[in-house]
């Protein structure tokens, strides 16, 4: 046997101990479980998951690991444990007759739209307890989250080949709601037919103005003379599309949802990008902390006056702390007061923590830099997508 193959021997008796040992720790959990559902306490302890993930970190730097691989894994461990605790739970609230409880999400167009596909990524430890709401607006679902008629909503809030959703950020300026997560969606539009025809019959194109924008080059180049329609949602645009059995009309939308719909794809891969992603936030009414070992994304808008240096300010509050700001977009206030006409609202992202001591030293010395400051969320930071 050569040294790799016996190497290699190793690492799958090493990797059939660790599923041994996740096998156990799931058993542990289940006593854990039913310890909780008999003393009525919460499933999710934040306290003890942090303080539990630091000495992890430390054992790991003693052994030579990785602390961002353990952090990584047992982010995940954490979050499969809760699950799993919660189905056991749920479990003893039928038996006992009790309805397991529900999570209302709020989110744009029907059953097959990106925001139903994305909702379901983000909810899908806990598919089965979705109590979900198509809404034909953002305004909606905000609305939905502000007035208790949902617990969560879901909303697009930029993508890689149109930039950012500029109705979002605006609704969020005044908006009751905080972030509480995010994450991205590798989109695949494409041009979908209720019956069989070729490109150059097609004369009408519905869809969401965000995916036009997002295959405006496409369009341009291969459908030049067709006329493009809005559409509240990719959805709608595809219950048109099949309710209209044209070949002259055709829809942009999911490729892998078309079947709902009785469409087939004329063709696919159309963004203006090959790689194109979509950023969706998860709102909620309360906001939530991130435990300390949890790199930590927070979202928050400011005002500055139409002064020379302003934004340099700003800027200088975050870089002097070595805090990364990873987003930063300049929007016309929704609200304008004497004096501040031309004032801009910036929408601000950056990887750090309310919680932190260096945070909150910055958002004071912003205060005195701006005065207007909003935190719109702080949540756990997603990893950057790999290409689909």
């Amino acid at each position: 046997m050569t040294d790799i193959a016996a190497a290699r021997n190793e690492i799958d008796a090493i990797d059939t101990a660790i599923l041994d040992l996740l096998r156990k720790r799931n058993s542990a959990i289940i006593k854990i479980a039913a310890e909780k559902y008999r003393d009525g306490t919460p499933v999710k302890n934040q306290e003890r998951e942090s303080a539990h993930l630091l000495e992890l970190l430390k054992i790991a730097e003693e052994k030579g690991v990785s602390p961002s691989l353990v952090t990584r894994i047992y982010q995940e461990i954490f979050a499969d444990s809760r699950t799993r605790q919660l189905s056991y739970i749920h479990s003893l609230d039928a038996a006992d007759g009790n309805a397991a409880k529900k999570i209302r999400v709020s989110y744009l167009g029907l059953k097959g739209s990106y925001s139903y596909l994305a909702t379901h990524k983000f909810f899908r430890a806990a598919e089965s307890r979705l109590l979900e709401k198509s809404c034909s607006s953002f305004q909606e679902i905000i609305s939905d989250v502000e007035n208790a008629a949902a617990d969560c909503g879901v909303l697009p809030i930029e993508n890689t080949s149109s930039g950012c959703i500029n109705e979002v950020y605006d609704l969020l300026q005044n908006a009751r709601v905080h972030i509480i997560g995010e994450l991205t969606y590798h989109i695949n539009h494409g041009i979908l037919m209720a019956v069989p025809t070729d490109l150059s019959r097609i004369k009408t194109v519905y869809s969401h103005p965000q995916p036009i924008q997002q295959c405006s080059r496409w369009l341009l180049e291969n459908l030049p003379h067709a006329e493009i329609k809005n559409a509240t949602s990719t959805t709608e645009a595809m219950e048109l599309v099949a309710s209209l059995k044209s070949p002259e009309i055709a829809a942009i939308g999911s490729g892998e949802e078309a079947p709902l719909y009785g469409l087939t794809q004329l063709c696919g891969g159309i963004a203006n990008q090959k790689v194109n992603i979509t950023r969706f936030i998860v709102i909620m009414r309360e906001s939530i902390m991130v435990p300390p070992a949890i790199t930590a994304k927070t979202s928050l808008t400011f005002t500055t006056e139409n002064r020379p240096g302003s934004l340099i300010k700003v800027l200088e509050v975050f870089s002097s702390r070595n805090i990364n700001i990873v987003k930063l977009e300049s929007r016309p206030r929704i609200e304008n007061r004497e004096g501040l006409i031309w004032a801009e609202t910036f929408y601000a992202d950056v990887i750090a923590s309310t919680e932190s001591a260096l945070m909150q030293e910055a958002l004071h010395k912003l205060k005195e830099v701006t005065g207007e400051v909003k935190i719109l969320g702080c949540y756990p930071a997603t990893a950057i997508p790999d290409e689909a």
